[in-house]
């Protein structure tokens, strides 16, 4: 454990690492500027960094104008190596990234997620193989569809899973850092990864699959709530007339606009839909599907006035298969602007994906994310 000025200077090289990345490239002076700090500090941290391979030199600004030019540095990509995993009730999904976010490996392993036991030997059997594979791994994120106490590393319930106070201390032995968090967590850093948000304070990320689930990232932080609890939308009750829930309440926004109930919405009406990618494409114009997503859209609006409200996100970030169809989107916006208060409607930036985002590529983000922020 380090102490003192050692953590200082730990925690400077991780700023500018975090800075160099963000920037794609820069100057030293441009971090001293950034991080206010004396020329002096940024020339010994960035120095040390050059001479771990980790941040390299690249040429200089400005060749053609007077004065003195400055050199530009970036990060080396392949410097470091971080490693996402996701578990489903069918497979073990993993992606390996380099510090720059690019892709190395990624594959599906085929596992019955119902087995907590067996999934946990498997996935340490998978890091063992990784870690012999490849050097400079920083750290291993891992999201499992749940709740996640990460103080105690355990899975107090996981619905999906059929997992009920499931331990998972054999990863604080390994010999990697391992963070483990609700798989929603990491689809969020996916998708502010992709959609260029890096630079937005407060985000909230919503995604429907076999559930539905949210998580409220603050300056790159997904917030866990005290009980661990934190952006459980999906539990928001929209429809006290509805059907009951699996956690007891009647109408919760997961039970109603999930994708295996909008399967059985289309069953019963015999219709068929073309998907693709994660998302549905109507193959024909039909007034029921259009019914059907338009109050999967009213539904979604309602339970995200109250976290507008409450939260007053700079973003919204929507994720589901519905986002194709017209008719979800338009309702969904319709609720918003009639039930939030102006202010708040209009200041929120609200994004319906394009693609669904990869979850075990959003993990090894925010691995990396957490060895920025964090020094031991």
């Amino acid at each position: 454990m380090l102490k003192g000025t050692s953590i200082l200077r730990e925690n400077n090289k991780r700023k500018v690492l975090s800075l160099v990345r963000r920037l794609k490239q820069t100057t030293r002076k441009d971090l001293e500027k950034e991080m206010n700090v004396s020329k002096n500090t940024i020339s010994l941290v960035v120095d040390e960094l050059i001479q771990d391979g980790v941040i390299e030199e690249i040429g200089v600004t400005e060749p053609n104008k007077k004065g003195r030019p400055k050199i530009l540095i970036q990060i080396k990509p392949n410097s470091f190596k971080s490693v996402g995993i996701t578990v489903s009730k069918r497979a073990i999904d993993y992606t390996i990234i380099n510090y720059d976010g690019q892709l190395l490996e990624e594959n599906t392993i085929a596992n019955d997620g119902t087995d907590a036991e067996k999934t946990i030997r498997r996935i340490m059997e998978l890091l063992e193989s990784i870690q012999h594979k490849y050097e400079k791994i920083i750290g291993v994120g891992i999201g499992i569809p749940g709740i996640i106490n990460e103080e105690e590393l355990k899975v107090p319930i996981s619905t999906h899973l059929h997992w009920k106070n499931v331990s998972l201390q054999s990863f604080a032995d390994f010999s990697i850092p391992v963070t483990i968090q609700n798989s929603v967590n990491m689809g969020a850093h996916s998708a502010i990864h992709d959609e260029l948000l890096a630079d937005d304070k407060s985000i909230f990320y919503v995604r429907v699959s076999e559930g539905v689930g949210g998580a409220f990232i603050l300056d790159d932080v997904a917030m866990p709530g005290h009980t661990w609890n934190a952006g459980e939308i999906g539990h928001i009750s929209v429809d006290p007339a509805a059907n009951t829930c699996r956690c007891g309440q009647n109408g919760c926004l997961e039970s109603l606009i999930n994708i295996d109930e909008f399967k059985n919405e289309l069953s019963e009406n015999d219709i068929h839909m073309t998907e693709e990618n994660g998302y549905f494409f109507p193959q024909e114009e039909s007034q029921v599907i259009d019914s059907i997503s338009s109050k999967y859209g009213s539904y979604l609006g309602k339970s995200l006035v109250a976290v507008m409200h409450l939260l007053n996100p700079k973003t919204i970030i929507i994720d589901t298969p519905y986002n194709y169809l017209p008719s979800f989107k338009e309702e969904c916006l319709h609720t918003l602007e009639t039930r939030c208060l102006d202010r708040v409607y209009k200041g929120t930036t609200i994004i319906f994906g394009k693609k669904r985002y990869n979850m075990s590529r959003g993990a090894a983000l925010s691995t990396i994310i957490n060895y920025e922020k964090h020094v031991y």
